[in-house]
This record gives structure tokens, sequence and C-alpha cells, in this order.
């Protein structure tokens, strides 16, 4: 048994949590089913998603988030393997527009599996990174703390960032960024960090608007060059153009509601996923625009809040982190698809078309359940319980 009502406080179970992601979801869905394409079934995929993703993140949400961070350590090598497998082994690895994103398990000209493992590591880093601080809080305030941090945490994010996939590293290095601030790390480390991080990064901004930099592909820098100088760039940007235009002609309620419910987003690439956000502005309108925003800013805020109230200083850095993941990635996705920012790919949460994405989010909705409901105890004394176990001082 797992003793769940000693264990646990289930009134304190955030069912509104659930609740949105679902509206989200079914919300993605019934776009999803007026831009995809004829030969191709999403919904089904992505209804029989939602089903499995809900029950998945219930499941999670039973475990305690103490005992899923005692296998940080297996995790962190079993993503790291996958990551580097993506890359460098071409017959597991699968390729898109000229990037290695996934892994599958090979069918001829259409893999049997496939599975993006960076979203994966989205959660797992936060994971890691949250177990790695409370593993050493004591020692938080010494300086090689943090460098031992960075060092593990940039092998991972160099492979997620060589795929290559800079949204996503971006996103995940904001998210354990935002961790690191909120462990409690002394600002005499932290403050020489930023004054010598913001010029670099500066520099770095500047650096890759030149010809001769290396550090980005040349599709990359395109995207970047386009948005600070539309006029040399404008091939580069027809695609969110034409997001735009989707979006406006959503009007302020949405097509759904006046017209006759056809979309025009549905010939934008990749609607299903990085630009579905058009779709849903003109199926929805403005006003269903907000009202998704505000959805994700809910979800994100309930982390908050559950971070605020948790039970110890794991669970306080496991919520941030998740948290801040799900926000900046919605940020970045929005911001995108509304030309305020390059065009890179990147789905939104709980919306977009995709099983990876969904069911990584929904393990991490299933953690951020279980920091909610797990009583105060004190520190070393929480284990997976299926019996009577002794517990120090007891023996």
């Amino acid at each position: 048994m797992f003793k769940i009502w000693e264990r646990y406080d289930l009134k304190k179970y955030r069912w509104a949590i659930l609740l949105l992601i679902i509206l989200l979801c079914t919300a993605g869905i019934y776009v999803l089913d007026k831009v995809q394409g004829e030969d191709i079934d999403m919904v089904s995929r992505q209804i029989k998603g939602l089903i499995g993703g809900v029950l998945l993140a219930v499941f999670v949400s039973m475990f305690d988030y103490h005992f899923v961070c005692k296998f940080a350590g297996v995790m962190y090598i079993v993503n790291f393997a996958l990551l580097f497998i993506v890359k460098y082994v071409d017959y597991f690895n699968i390729e898109r527009g000229g990037v290695n994103r996934w892994i599958g398990i090979p069918n001829g000209e259409n893999a049997k599996f496939e599975f993006q493992v960076s979203e994966l590591t989205k959660v797992v880093l936060v994971i890691c990174l949250a177990t790695l601080f409370d593993r050493l809080m004591d020692r938080i305030k010494q300086g090689w703390v943090l460098l031992f941090a960075v060092i593990m945490l940039a092998l991972p994010v160099g492979l997620v960032f060589l795929q290559p996939d800079l949204s996503t590293t971006i996103v995940i290095c904001v998210s354990l960024v935002v961790v690191i601030f909120a462990s409690g790390i002394t600002y005499k480390l932290l403050l020489p960090i930023v004054a010598v991080a913001v010029p670099i990064g500066a520099g770095l901004f500047w650096y890759v608007q030149q010809d001769f930099q290396v550090l980005l592909s040349e599709n990359q820098q395109r995207r970047i060059l386009s948005v600070l100088h539309p006029e040399n760039h404008s091939a580069e940007l027809w695609q969110q153009e034409n997001s735009i235009t989707a979006i406006a002609s959503g009007g302020l309620t949405g097509k759904v509601f006046t017209g006759d419910g056809t979309l025009g987003a549905k010939n934008i690439p990749v609607i299903e996923s990085d630009f579905i956000f058009s779709g849903m502005a003109e199926a929805f309108g403005f006003l269903g625009s907000c009202a998704i925003i505000l959805a994700i800013f809910f979800i994100s805020f309930q982390c908050f809040m559950i971070a605020m109230k948790a039970p110890d200083y794991l669970g306080k850095l496991l919520a941030v982190g998740i948290g801040t993941t799900y926000i900046f990635q919605a940020f970045v996705n929005i911001g995108v698809v509304t030309m305020l920012l390059p065009n890179t790919g990147i789905p939104l949460p709980f919306v977009s078309y995709g099983l990876s994405s969904l069911m990584c989010n929904m393990i991490g909705i299933g953690i951020i359940l279980n920091i909610g409901i797990s009583k105060k105890k004190e520190r070393n004394s929480i284990d997976l319980e299926f019996g009577d176990m002794p517990r120090k001082g007891e023996l």
C-alpha cells in the first residue's frame, strides 16, 4: 500500500489545473481538426494522447516527488544517452527539415515509433538540478556547487543546441537559471556572474549577426536577421506574415461563431504544432486568444503558488522550474507567431499537436500536483512506503 491518506492531503489536489489542461487540449484538438491534412489523422492521435496524458499526470501525482528524485542520476544518464543517439546514431534518429530532433524505430520511410527527446530534457534537467541543490543545500553558498551544476547541465543542453534546436535550448536555459536564482545561492556569486554574462550576451548577439559567425546555422542566422532587418530578408518572413494575417482575420470573436468555420491558417506550414496559436486566434478571435494565454498563465501561476507553499526546498525548486518552463515556452511560441521573435520551432504547451510534448508536460504536471498535496515532514524522513518502514533513529 502507498498509504495515500497518510502521506497526502487530497483536499488540496489541484483539479482546476487538470480541468484547464483538458480545456486547452480540447480547443487545440478542435482547431487541429480544421487544419489537419486529409491523409493524416492527427485528431484521433491527439485525443488518445489527451486521455493517456491525464491518466499519466494523475498516476505520477501519486508518487512522492522525493522518490522520483532519487532516480535523478539515472534519468540524467538515460536522457544524455538518448540525446547522443538523436544526434550521432543514424540508425535510430529521424531527420526532418535538416534537423535531428527525434528518435525512432526504423520502418522503411516511416518510423514505427518516434519521440522528441528534447521535450523530456526540459523536465529531466529541472529534476536533476533541483535534486543536486537539495542534496548540497548546506553547501549551496560555495562556488564549486554552482560550477559543478553548470558543467553538469552544459553537456545535455549542448547536445540539444547541436541538433540544432535553439528555441528549446533557450527555454531550458531560462528555466534552469530561474531555479538557480530560487535556490538561495548567495548574491556574492550571482552578481559577478551577471556582470560578466550581460556583456558576453551582448557580444554574442552582435557576433551571430556577422557573416563570419560559426555559432548558428545559416538558417538560424537568417531568421534572426529577418526580425532585425525585415527589409533585407522578406523571404524568411512569409510564414509569420501569413500567421499574422490569420490572427487578424479572426477579429474579436473568431470565425467559429461568426463565419463558416473555414480557417485560412491551414495553409501555414506546421500549423498543427509550432503555429497552432494562429489557428486558435482565427477560430476563437481576440477574446479566445486572451483566454488561452490566461489559461496557460494560470497553470504556471499555480505552479509558483505551489512552490511558495511547498513542503520543503526540493518541492519549491521543482515547482519553480516546471512552472517557468510552461510560461516561457508559451511566451516564445506566441512571440514567434506574432512576429515579435525570430521564427523558431517550439510547441505551445498543452495546445500544439505532438505526443512527445504533451506527455512530458503531463509528467511535469503530475509532479506539480504531488508537491501540492504532500504534507510537510522532516527532511530525509520521506520515502516511498509499502508498509511500516523504520525511520532514522528508530532502528
